[in-house]
């Protein structure tokens, strides 16, 4: 019976008279109409044609390795006496790829001067104990993993490569594991490879380039108008829709040698990085490999005024890449503002790790000694007037970087106090962070950053979102690993770490 058929084959040249010499033939099944729904037919066909295709590329694939393998198996031969070499046989290697799961077909040959077995094409093949998955199939096995969670990275791939189960979800976890230690033991190696040599500041960073964002933050454009005419009259307030503190921030930089501005460019206001500064912003998350514990990841940010780059990991390799980073960036002269969240790590590291630079400075970002003192007011106060007072003493006291007068509320209502270990605790913590407690109005007003949104933005970034969740079942070990890629990829050198197995340094020596 007539029917479709692809024919793989050799020709000499590409003219049409050349003769072909077939290889393969490959059958297409006609897809009946009268079999499918019509608003159907178009779906059937183009998944018969994808099913097609696979079968085409697989017979490619195998068809390919055997003419190398059999070159192979010609050239060995032709080194040794016909009477020495014998063919045995043939052995069976099973390769997992982006086309599904081949078997490789290997010669063994029988070697009677030395009595021993060959089995021939090993040498074209990757190092391996068992089944092959090559490494465009374990790029994908790593990106997946990035957004969704095993099981359904497992079924994807099946999708992906026409074929059920092409690996498990445990062979998923552990070549994103194998490949974040790689990733980690390249990243520590090169720390130690720098850390151990001199003049830095000949080094040339290797920051990613930041785009400008689409949208800038800006007030409602409805507002321009009467922005525009509020401004006229410098005695008049805010206008509705504009808080108090970005008004100021407006009549302040028009005060400023900013007066020429339009009312425009005023819409979007805004902390800005210097042309001297390199802004280091860091942050803690807590996942959870498993229902028992959580796992501390450390995130940090480095931005200059026109590119950045992305730190991840669990232990000290962050810090010496922070620091390794500041010094390419700024070098121990240049202006560096470290902003964190509080985390116990970063006044000893602040004073320890960055003691070279001459104008450093730790702030402890607005948001959580706010939140540190608000919390705590409700556990030492009594009745609500008193807490609602306590917090407002508070939090206008550390908006302008009064620590003594907030340590002064706090005193005054030690008598009332319900619970004077949250007291102590309290008046501890403002004592341990009164040297990077800033006076956050003022900076606000000169358009400096008071806050580490960056940081916070890095972790939602950088942590896959189902780590957060309760419940979540991986190691540890997954997790980093997870981070690690996910920062490879954040610092454009996913293409590189699977191409080349490199990762991109963090500078180079012109």
């Amino acid at each position: 019976m007539a029917h479709r058929c692809v024919s793989i084959g050799w020709v000499e040249d590409n003219s049409s008279s050349s003769p072909m010499s077939e290889f393969n033939r490959i059958p297409m099944l006609t897809l009946e109409i009268n079999e499918q729904p019509i608003t159907e037919t178009l779906d059937a066909l183009g998944n018969q044609t994808i099913s097609i295709g696979q079968d085409v590329m697989r017979h490619l694939l195998r068809l390919h390795w055997d003419l190398l393998h059999q070159q192979q198996v010609e050239d060995y031969c032709l080194q040794l006496d016909p009477n020495v070499v014998e063919c045995d046989g043939c052995a069976s290697q099973k390769v997992v790829c982006p086309l599904g799961i081949l078997p490789l077909q290997q010669q063994v040959c029988f070697n009677s001067q030395t009595g021993k077995h060959i089995l021939l094409g090993n040498d074209l093949l990757p190092e391996h104990h068992g089944t092959i998955i090559t490494c465009a199939l374990q790029g994908w096995a790593c990106l997946f993993p990035q957004d969704l969670p095993f099981r359904t990275v497992e079924r994807l791939l099946s999708w992906q490569t026409q074929q059920p189960k092409v690996i498990s979800r445990g062979e998923v976890s552990r070549l994103v594991q194998r490949h974040g230690e790689m990733i980690r033991a390249a990243e520590a190696k090169e720390a130690k490879q720098l850390a151990g040599q001199g003049g830095l500041s000949e080094f040339e960073v290797n920051l990613i380039e930041a785009k400008a964002p689409r949208h800038r933050a800006a007030w409602p454009v409805e507002l321009t108008a009467a922005e525009g005419q509020t401004l006229a009259d410098p005695k008049s307030k805010a206008p509705e829709g504009i808080t108090h503190q970005d008004w100021q921030r407006v009549l302040e930089t028009r005060a400023g040698e900013t007066a020429c501005w339009p009312v425009e460019k005023l819409r979007r206001l805004g902390a800005e990085i210097q042309p001297e500064q390199t802004i280091a912003v860091t942050n803690d998350i807590l996942v959870q490999p498993q229902a028992s514990k959580c796992l501390t990841l450390r995130v940090a940010r480095i931005a200059t005024v026109t590119e950045y780059w992305y730190v991840s990991g669990t232990g000290s390799l962050v810090f010496r890449q922070l620091s390794l980073l500041l010094s390419f960036c700024s070098g121990f002269n240049g202006w560096v503002p470290l902003l964190g969240d509080g985390a116990k790590w970063l006044c000893n590291y602040f004073e320890r790790e960055l003691s070279e630079f001459t104008q450093k400075e730790l702030l402890l970002d607005c948001y959580h000694p706010h939140r540190k003192c608000a919390d705590f007011a409700e556990m030492i106060a009594s009745t609500c007037e008193e807490k609602k007072a306590l917090k407002n003493n508070l939090h206008s006291s550390l908006w302008v970087g009064r620590i003594g007068s907030a340590i002064k509320a706090l005193e005054a209502c030690y008598l009332q106090a319900k619970n004077e270990q949250k007291f102590q605790k309290l008046i501890g913590y403002l004592k341990t962070w009164r040297p990077y407690v800033v006076n956050y109005n003022e900076r606000r007003l000169n358009r400096q950053y008071i806050g580490s949104a960056h940081a916070k933005e890095a972790c939602e970034l950088v942590v896959v979102k189902g780590q957060k969740n309760k419940g979540v079942n991986c190691s540890e070990a997954t997790a980093d690993a997870l981070a690690a890629m996910k920062t490879v990829m954040l610092n454009q050198a996913w293409d590189l770490f699977w191409v080349d197995q490199q990762i991109l340094p963090l500078a180079t020596n012109p």
